[in-house]
């Protein structure tokens, strides 16, 4: 029975290095097939002739592969029978389009999906939930297969809803690995890692090593996009290649060699590059695997053009062209132009690889902007015009790349957004089927229970009543208390406010600094300047952000270095402010404006000072969640007066910005204060 695994293909690129023929930055793409729900057959051994019989062996290749396909179109004729054959079990019949859909899904994804389509409507007339899954991941990878990856995604999920509910572990793990695959296409990295992670454990559970042994695959893959990762890709490779070698499964051996002659490429290790992609390349081309053979003589262009074999390079290129343009596969065709725009450019020939490239961001756009293939096309011309001195035309897609890197960033955003709009549909459609039922319902108990009906909408509709009535009177409660609340909350921000304002200006701090201002002028001019310089910058924070509620850390603690600059002055070396806080904090995180300043003002209004014990103020985050302003307890011998305002305004202020509280006291020889960031 054919395995309704993941089958799509999964394209490893290495990391840009240094070109051997031109500038640095030049990225060569590596395209990597991965295959993964076929049980195919035993791939054929690529035995070649030293002894001058290459004629001979070109006519057994040509007879291998002519009885090939006359053994696969008897397979699917005799699919097409058990299909056709009513008799037989309808999961017989199903299990029938499910081999057939798989057999077109990589060449001819239109044909997979009618098919499909057919399975669908046959396992819901059936009532066959399980069957209606596995019909519409394979309907998800026609769409995948053409660059349709908002809709494959949409029937994947639809798939995962349907599997769940029957327990089918085996085929909901491969579900997942194809959103995995759909995902790492958007770039979208961390999602595909989680969807293969998931795809790996119900395969564990399920007992199915095949699978995963596929999810190692597909997991190495995602690793090794990250550049400086081949040692975990290598990790994951390894643990699938153990697994395959005890299954003999030799398919996916081509696979893990596929990967091998990509990590043998980043490492400049041509001549094992190219042995590990002949060996990939000989299993593609017995099972007739288009797609498979395309990428796989992508990835052997790549290489000859590294080796310098200039022909046997273009040709390549030409082959892989022809063959994703005969499927319609559009990303396939921005990879083939971009690696031929590089390979232009490693000789040197830039108008020729401006053409590749431009072919290449036309193609790419029309997958849909952004996505990975734009970016390296964009980058492509850059290099291209640059090296031809258009130094505008080259700032012009340099502008455009960076441009589709940032929207990147947002499709996960737009990503979550449609599915939450899905999910509203989906329960609408809900909605909609349970009134209808119900409608039903009410008509058939009509036709006999009529009084019975009345009577109960009768006590229905006064249980609603009362029901209304109890909640009606509970709201009007609650209401009233909230009012109450509400008019208390905005009293007590009235005498905040009013508190705050008698603390901006503090006369006697004004007074002291004008007097020590007085004695500087006469010392030093210069301390003078700068003295009179940060009091202005002090006072005019205070006027400016008295109507905010809350400032950032950053804007506060440049206030608070002018204020500890004038106190400096004052006390000279008796008092100090140490402040460690992350640089991420101080733009991400906001406190009401002045808190610092009523804290240290506090400090130096309670503790003594001298050039012996200096009055030192740290101010230190917690956890990323709270300001800390602490100072060691110098009690001062005659104890000022406290009115308490300084603590009381600045709690009474975070009770109305936050549910969080502002927490003071003593702890180990210290005052601390504790306020909540936000």
């Amino acid at each position: 029975m054919i395995s309704s695994g993941q089958i799509p293909s999964v394209h490893l690129r290495h990391s840009s290095r240094q070109n051997r023929h031109s500038s640095p930055n030049i990225s060569q793409r590596q395209r990597f097939a991965l295959i993964l729900s076929q049980e195919k057959k035993p791939a054929l051994d690529a035995v070649g002739n030293q002894n001058g019989m290459k004629k001979i062996y070109a006519i057994f290749v040509t007879l291998v592969l002519i009885c090939t396909m006359l053994k696969a179109q008897g397979s699917l004729d005799s699919l097409w029978r058990v299909w056709h054959n009513a008799s037989l079990p309808d999961t017989a019949r199903l299990d029938a389009l499910q081999r057939l859909a798989y057999s077109y899904v990589n060449n001819d994804p239109d044909s997979a999906r009618a098919i499909a389509e057919v399975q669908l409507a046959f396992a819901q007339k059936r009532d066959l939930p399980s069957w209606q899954g596995r019909a519409l991941n394979t309907i998800g990878l026609t769409h995948r297969f053409q660059s349709d990856f908002a809709t494959a995604l949409q029937r994947y999920e639809q798939s995962i809803a349907l599997l769940e509910n029957t327990g089918d572990l085996k085929n909901l793990s491969a579900v997942y690995g194809n959103m995995g695959d759909v995902y790492r296409l958007q770039s979208n990295f961390p999602k595909a890692i989680d969807c293969l992670t998931k795809c790996l454990k119900l395969a564990e559970e399920a007992g199915d090593r095949k699978k995963a042994a596929d999810a190692y695959v597909s997991i190495a893959t995602i690793f090794y996009d990250d550049p400086g990762n081949n040692e975990k890709t290598l990790e994951y490779l390894e643990k699938a290649r153990v697994i395959y070698e005890d299954l003999k499964t030799e398919q996916g051996l081509s696979l893990v060699y596929g990967n091998l002659a990509a990590v043998y490429l980043d490492q400049e290790d041509y001549d094992q590059a190219l042995l590990f992609t002949e060996k990939t390349l000989a299993v593609q081309e017995k099972m007739g695997d288009k797609h498979g053979t395309a990428t796989t003589v992508f990835n052997r262009a790549t290489i000859y053009g590294y080796q310098g074999r200039l022909r046997e390079a273009l040709a390549d290129f030409d082959r892989v062209i022809g063959i994703f343009h005969e499927m319609g596969d559009q990303e396939g065709l921005a990879d083939a132009y971009y690696g031929l725009g590089e390979l232009w450019i490693q000789q040197g020939r830039y108008p020729v690889a401006i053409q590749m490239c431009e072919k290449a961001l036309r193609t790419a756009r029309i997958i849909g902007s952004p996505n990975l293939r734009e970016i390296d096309a964009c980058n492509c011309l850059y290099l291209a015009h640059q090296k031809q001195g258009n130094y505008q035309q080259a700032l012009g897609y340099l502008e455009q790349m960076m441009t589709a890197k940032d929207s990147l960033q947002q499709n996960e955003t737009a990503q979550k957004l449609k599915q939450m709009e899905i999910e509203r549909q989906s329960v609408g459609d809900s909605l909609n089927l349970a009134k209808e039922w119900i409608q039903v319902e009410k008509t058939l108990r009509r036709k006999d229970q009529n009084l019975g009906v009345l009577m109960a909408v009768g006590l229905g509709a006064l249980v609603v009543a009362l029901a209304f009535w109890g909640r009606m009177l509970h709201f009007q409660r609650r209401s009233h208390r909230l009012q109450a609340h509400s008019d208390e909350l905005e009293k007590q921000q009235l005498l905040n406010e009013i508190a705050l304002l008698r603390t901006q200006v503090n006369p006697h701090f004004l007074f002291n600094s004008l007097s020590i201002l007085s004695s500087l002028v006469h010392v030093d001019a210069n301390l003078s300047e700068q003295f009179i310089e940060q009091l202005a910058r002090s006072y005019r924070y205070i006027l400016e952000q008295k109507e905010q509620s809350l400032v950032t850390l950053r804007t506060e603690l440049e206030f608070i270095k002018a204020y500890t600059f004038l106190l400096k002055i004052r006390f000279e070396n008796k008092f100090d402010l140490q402040i460690n806080l992350p640089e991420q904090l101080l733009d991400s995180r906001k406190i009401a404006p002045l808190t610092l300043q009523l804290l240290i003002e506090n400090a130096v209004k309670h503790n003594r000072m001298s050039l012996k014990e200096p009055l030192t103020v740290n101010i230190t985050a917690a956890d990323g969640q709270t300001l800390e302003v602490k100072n060691r307890l110098q009690p001062r011998s005659t104890t000022a007066t406290s009115t308490g305002v300084g603590l009381q305004n600045i709690k009474d202020r975070y009770t109305l910005l936050t549910e969080k509280v502002v927490w003071a006291g003593e702890a180990e020889g210290e005052f601390v204060v504790k306020v909540p960031l936000l």
